[in-house]
C-alpha cells in the first residue's frame, strides 16, 4: 500500500524519520498477528520500511543513505514498535549493519548498493560452526550462523569466521565474510515464544567460495578507522569503534514494545468489566497502582535509553572512544532498561487474569515480545551485572571492549 512517504533526493532530519516511523502503527498493527503468523515480516512491510526509507537511516549518503547520527534508527524504532515489535526490530538492530556495511571496502560496499540500494543487510550473529580455508583469490567457507533476522528478505549476509590455521579461541584473527544470500541455505529453526516475525532463522554453507575483496578481519570492522572510514567521512559511525554503538541498538524496540503493551493495556482496562460481577476494573485500586508502578518503570527506562543515547552521540561527535568506566556503565545500564521494561509489562498481563493468557491478546503478543528481546545477550542480567561489578572491585571483567579501554 502506499503510505505518501516517498523518498527524496534530500536527506531527511530526526523529526521527520520520527513521523515517517509514526505512519506506519496502525498499518503494522493491523499485521501483526499475519506477522506472527508467517513468523517473518510480510513484503508489505518491508516495502514500507524501504518507501519510507527507514533502512537508509546509516546508509552512506553516497550510495543513497542518510548517514545519519546515532540514535535515529533507535528512536524511530521505538516508534514502530509501538504496532509491531518485529519490524521495529529489523529498522534498529537490523537497519544498524549497514553503518557495519559502510565500514567495509570500497569493492564491498559497490557489491551491496550498487544496483540495489534497498538492501535488508543480514549479520547472523551466533556461530554454531564455521571454518575458512584459505585458498587462490580468497576462501573457502564452511559453517552454520543463527539468528538471522530479516534473511528471508536480503540479498546480502555478512558471517564471521575461524580461518583454518589460526587459533580458533583467538578472535582477534577471526574475518568477515560479505555473502549473497541466494547463495546460503536458509534453515527455518526460527520456532520460537517471541519475535516471531524477525524471521531470525539459521543460515548455512557448505565449502563456499569466498572472493578476498569480500572479507575482512572482525576485529578491524568494529575497531577504530576501519577502511570505511576515508570512504564515509561524513559520518562518526563508520570511523568510532561501534561495539558501544551496535550493542545498544535493541533498545529501541524493547522500548517501544514496553510502552505499546502499556498503552494498549490502558485501552482495554478502561473499557473492561468483571467476568463474573461486571464490575469496572479501571475503579479498582490495586489496578490503578499498578498501572502507575509500570508507567514509572517504563519512564525511568525512558531516561536511561536517553542517556545512554546522549554519551554516545555526543562522544562520536567529539570522535572521541568511551572510557573503560562509561562501557562498564552503558553495558549495565542495557540490563537495568531490560529489568525495568520486563517488570512493567509482566505486571500488566498477570493482572488481566485469564483474559491475559490469550495468544490473541494484544497485551500478551507485547509480553511475549518484551521478553524474548530482554532474552537478548546484550540485556542479560547476570552476566552484564556481574561486568560492572567486577569492574568496580577491579577484577578483569572478561568483556574485550572494557579490558582493553583499561590498557590504555
Amino acid at each position: 500500500m502506499s503510505l505518501g512517504l516517498h523518498r527524496s533526493s534530500s536527506v531527511p532530519n530526526r523529526d521527520e524519520i520520527l513521523k515517517r516511523a509514526e505512519a506506519l502503527i496502525p498499518v503494522f498493527k493491523e499485521r501483526a498477528i499475519e506477522t506472527e503468523t508467517n513468523r517473518c515480516l510480510p513484503k508489505k512491510n518491508m516495502d514500507d520500511l524501504f518507501d519510507a526509507g527507514l533502512m537508509r537511516i546509516y546508509q552512506p549518503i553516497k550510495y543513497g543513505g542518510y548517514s545519519m547520527g546515532w540514535a535515529t534508527h533507535a528512536d524511530a524504532a521505538r516508534v514502530i514498535a509501538r504496532g509491531c515489535p518485529s519490524s521495529a526490530w529489523i529498522v534498529s538492530v537490523v537497519g544498524a549493519h549497514a553503518a557495519i556495511a559502510g565500514r567495509m571496502s570500497q569493492d564491498c560496499q559497490d557489491e551491496i548498493w550498487g544496483e540495489n540500494q534497498d538492501q535488508l543487510i543480514v549479520t547472523a550473529s551466533a556461530q554454531v560452526s564455521s571454518c575458512a580455508t584459505k585458498t587462490k583469490g580468497g576462501y573457502h567457507l564452511t559453517g552454520t550462523w543463527r539468528f538471522a533476522s530479516g534473511v528471508d528478505h536480503s540479498e546480502w549476509s555478512i558471517v564471521h569466521s575461524h580461518v583454518e590455521g589460526n587459533d580458533p579461541g583467538d578472535h582477534s584473527k577471526f574475518i568477515r565474510l560479505l555473502i549473497p544470500t541466494s547463495e546460503l541455505e536458509i534453515i527455518d529453526t526460527w520456532h520460537v515464544i517471541g519475535m516471531r516475525g524477525t524471521g531470525s532463522k539459521d543460515i548455512k554453507c557448505e565449502n563456499l567460495f569466498v572472493p578476498e575483496y569480500r572479507t575482512i578481519n572482525a576485529h578491524l570492522t568494529f575497531g577504530r578507522n576501519p577502511p570505511g572510514a576515508k570512504i564515509n567521512p561524513e559520518s562518526y559511525l563508520y570511523e568510532m569503534p561501534f561495539l558501544p554503538y551496535f550493542g545498544s541498538s535493541f533498545l529501541g524496540p524493547l522500548i517501544g514494545a514496553s510502552e505499546g503493551a502499556y498503552e494498549t493495556y490502558k485501552n482495554l482496562t478502561s473499557e473492561r468489566k468483571g467476568a463474573i460481577f461486571g464490575n469496572s476494573i479501571k475503579d479498582q485500586v490495586p489496578v490503578q497502582h499498578r498501572l502507575a508502578e509500570s508507567s514509572a518503570e517504563i519512564d525511568a527506562a525512558i531516561l536511561i535509553y536517553n542517556n545512554i543515547n546522549k554519551l554516545l552521540h555526543e562522544n562520536g561527535l567529539k570522535k572521541r572512544s568511551l572510557s573503560a568506566n562509561e562501557i562498564a556503565r552503558v553495558t549495565r545500564d542495557r540490563a537495568f532498561i531490560a529489568k525495568l521494561c520486563v517488570s512493567a509489562v509482566n505486571r500488566l498481563v498477570g493482572h488481566m487474569g485469564a483474559v491475559g493468557l490469550y495468544d490473541t491478546n494484544p497485551v500478551h503478543r507485547y509480553y511475549r515480545d518484551v521478553n524474548a528481546m530482554a532474552a537478548q545477550f546484550g540485556a542479560n542480567w547476570d552476566r552484564n551485572m556481574s561486568i560492572f561489578g567486577k569492574f568496580e572491585f577491579g577484577i578483569p571483567t572478561g568483556d574485550k571492549a572494557i579490558d582493553e579501554a583499561l590498557k590504555k
